[in-house]
């Protein structure tokens, strides 16, 4: 290729922060070229073209702060940048079955000191009846449960509760807690037909039957919602509302799909909304919201922004993935250890490392662990306590 060198330059300047506008131009094109061309020798030239280009395989230190274009421009170009950027990584993708990671920081070789095998995460929950009992749902010797008010709910499917079909014979408000510890998922399906998929160490608490006007439930952790429509009594058009209550906010919907994001150990409370509209209000101070699809609301100290969401990476626990797009390692590692319940240690500052990429969140933690050190980082595996150092 002629203009190999040339490419290589843009490179290692894209890479150090330093390339102009033409610049980043030619390189998209150049991309652009070779998923189009299936050209994987000239990117072998380019990638292998200097020593100082072979030291920052796996997109280590680039930085993707750019611009409002650029941004757009990464975006229309992401998958072809992962797939052609993947060939440098051919071994680990390899070994890891198609697992894409971009890194953000370099580091040292790790030491992979992985002692025991701990699993993923499962179908597991515990339902809190209003009388205070509680049953295993995960070991369930019954498939239908019986309350005193005459409803009855059943549980069609392994990991998934339905109240559906639950005929509450009077209109006392009985409340039920769905509880979701670390290493579990659940799905409930509400009364009205709501549709609720609960992450690891989450909570839901909703009436068996709703009646009045209005559907309110009570969140903490991580909840995927598909909200069905209902009219009020009486009426044809006049819709129920459909509340959700968090510690620090409340979303209100009519019929819609959306995420929420309420970890107590997370900065933010983060709404994702795909269908629908919402609107966000916050509890400690006036401030509220309304979203648009495709929108996300973060609330931090009292106050709401909204941004573009990124649908893919907030919604990609429903789907069975992890997935990061220039996420703080610490968060990454909180994820993963509500979901296979493990103990996160750190001994050294790791704040400046981000990642990218996608794991299914079915493979072992040996597998995961076996990612995130291409990162440089260090980590120790024993029993269910994972160690990382810089």
């Amino acid at each position: 290729m002629k203009n190999r060198q040339s490419i290589q330059h843009i490179i290692k300047r894209y890479i150090k922060g330093k390339a102009n506008k033409h610049e980043k131009k030619q390189l998209f094109s150049f991309y652009k070229y070779i998923e189009s061309q299936e050209k994987e020798k000239e990117w072998d030239e380019v990638k292998h073209g200097s020593r100082e280009i072979q030291e920052y395989n796996l997109w280590k230190k680039i930085d993707v702060k750019v611009t409002d274009h650029d941004q757009r421009m990464l975006e229309r170009t992401f998958r072809p940048l992962r797939r052609i950027l993947s060939i440098a990584a051919s071994m680990a993708i390899a070994v890891l079955g198609a697992i894409y990671l971009f890194v953000y920081q370099s580091g040292e070789k790790i030491e992979a000191t992985n002692i025991s095998v701990v699993q993923p995460g499962s179908d597991k929950a515990i339902l809190l009846l209003a009388n205070g009992l509680t049953v295993n749902l995960d070991s369930m010797d019954t498939r239908n449960i019986s309350f005193a008010t005459g409803a009855t709910i059943l549980m069609k499917e392994k990991g998934a509760l339905d109240y559906t079909n639950t005929n509450q014979i009077n209109h006392i408000m009985e409340m039920n807690t769905i509880i979701v510890p670390r290493g579990g998922k659940f799905k409930v399906t509400l009364s009205d037909g709501t549709s609720v998929w609960l992450n690891s160490s989450s909570s839901i608490t909703y009436p068996v039957r709703f009646f009045g006007n209005e559907r309110r439930v009570k969140l903490t952790g991580e909840a995927y919602f598909e909200v069905a429509e209902q009219t009020k009594e009486g009426t044809k058009t006049e819709r129920v509302p459909f509340i959700v209550e968090t510690a620090k906010q409340q979303v209100e919907v009519l019929g819609t799909i959306f995420n929420i994001n309420a970890y107590t150990d997370e900065q933010d409370i983060k709404t994702t909304l795909i269908e629908g509209s919402v609107k966000i209000s916050a509890k400690s101070i006036y401030d509220s919201k309304t979203l648009k699809p495709g929108q996300q609301s973060i609330l931090n100290n009292g106050r709401i922004t909204i941004q573009e969401a990124d649908i893919a990476q907030s919604i990609a626990w429903k789907r069975g993935d992890f997935t990061f797009d220039a996420m703080p390692l610490e968060q990454i590692m909180r994820q993963i250890s509500r979901w296979y319940d493990v103990e996160i240690i750190y001994k050294g500052n790791i704040d400046q490392t981000r990642l990218g990429g996608s794991i299914s969140r079915s493979k072992d933690i040996q597998e995961v662990l076996d990612v995130l050190k291409l990162t440089g980082i260090h980590f120790n595996l024993k029993g269910r306590r994972i160690m990382i150092k810089p």
